[in-house]
């Protein structure tokens, strides 16, 4: 029998349009020799929509404009709270084998969702709540990584209720161009680099807007590197990729708006570089608890030493985004890749059944 896969996507985040073509990509791909898919949407507003036909334009352009407008007759509200997907099962009875959150950011990446599924007893693709919430803050991260004897960029946490540094005590612990950045936002949302004492403040007031703690970082100049790993404890990692950004670092607009930006799925690095940034990507991701899926991100400097940047716990998926391609050059297609995912995620339920019960 066919496994029924719920495919989440929109989400209330900055990063809900990214979401909808991860989520509308996957529906579009998955085997449907073994899956039964139920696509649902959740707009901005929080309302979950549900569709049979996940391809509907009428869909798209409701959860894109949450227009007032009356819905589709193949889409309906759903409420998936705890009394309607208890126990694996919905209202109906209809038993969930797996779900499938594409949802990037806020509310998708961060544990909240993550949280909510383990509440109600159905298996999910990707990191348990703990692991997600520690990888979408990027403080926790950076204590994390140091903790393993792996480099990150020398940074300072700010509060926003607290009294902010001002830039020349910041200049001086982390010199003087510095990366300003929401502390659990993803997809480079509220980012903005500093180069001078004007531009200061404005950077701050702008992160600020997006997080109520943000982390300002010590610039590293270096080549932008990403790994795919994919796994619970036996782990697939791809050989590492580059970012060729069309900017003076990799936007928003670089990853989602413009054309300008390369990405080079097999990066022109030594033998030893490769497995060097290949374990350190392992290392971290065991030493995260992450599971299932994640992009690895790392800065390469010119002597040859491996900063990590970040992990991105459910990174882009459509079928043209870093992630896939880089698990396709290891030899493992984006429709093979969407199986594996639903099988780690099921398999981890499994496993953590005895320890929760």
């Amino acid at each position: 029998m066919k496994q029924n896969i719920i495919v989440l996507l929109g989400g209330r985040s900055s990063e809900h349009e990214v979401s909808l073509r991860s989520g509308l990509s996957v529906t579009a791909h998955i085997d449907t020799d073994k899956f039964q898919v139920m696509p649902v949407a959740v707009a901005k507003d929080g309302r979950w929509l549900l569709t049979k036909d996940c391809g509907s334009e009428g869909l798209v352009d409701h959860v894109l404009n949450h227009k007032k407008i009356a819905l589709a007759q193949n889409l309906s509200e759903v409420s998936l709270t705890g009394g309607e997907l208890v126990g694996g099962e919905l209202a109906n009875g209809v038993k969930i084998d797996c779900v499938f959150s594409t949802l990037h950011g806020t509310y998708g990446e961060d544990g909240a969702m993550q949280g909510f599924l383990e509440l109600a007893q159905v298996p999910f693709v990707g990191s348990g709540s703990a692991a997600s919430a520690i990888a979408m803050d990027k403080d926790f991260t950076k204590i994390l990584t140091e903790s393993v004897g792996v480099s990150t960029a020398p940074w300072v946490t700010v509060f926003a209720q607290d009294k902010w540094p001002s830039y020349d005590e910041v200049k001086g612990k982390l010199g003087e161009v510095l990366f300003i950045k929401p502390a659990r936002q993803g997809s480079s949302v509220g980012i903005s680099k500093v180069k001078q004492h004007e531009d200061y403040k404005k950077a701050l007031e702008f992160a600020f807007k997006y997080d109520d703690k943000i982390v300002i970082e010590q610039a590293i100049v270096g080549r932008e590197i990403e790994l795919a790993v994919l796994g619970n404890s036996d782990l697939t990692i791809s050989h590492p990729g580059e970012i060729l950004p069309d900017g003076e670092f990799y936007t928003y607009e670089s990853k989602y708006v413009t054309d300008g930006t390369k990405l080079v799925l097999k990066a022109d690095l030594s033998p030893e570089l490769v497995k060097g940034l290949q374990e350190t990507a392992g290392k971290l991701y065991k030493a995260m608890g992450l599971a299932g899926l994640s992009r690895m991100d790392f800065f390469v400097t010119q002597d040859n030493k491996i900063w990590f940047n970040e992990p991105n716990t459910l990174p882009g998926f459509t079928s043209i985004s870093m992630y896939p391609k880089m698990m396709g050059e290891t030899g493992i297609a984006y429709t093979e890749l969407i199986s594996r995912l639903i099988q780690l995620g099921i398999d981890r339920f499994e496993r953590e059944k005895i320890f929760k019960g």
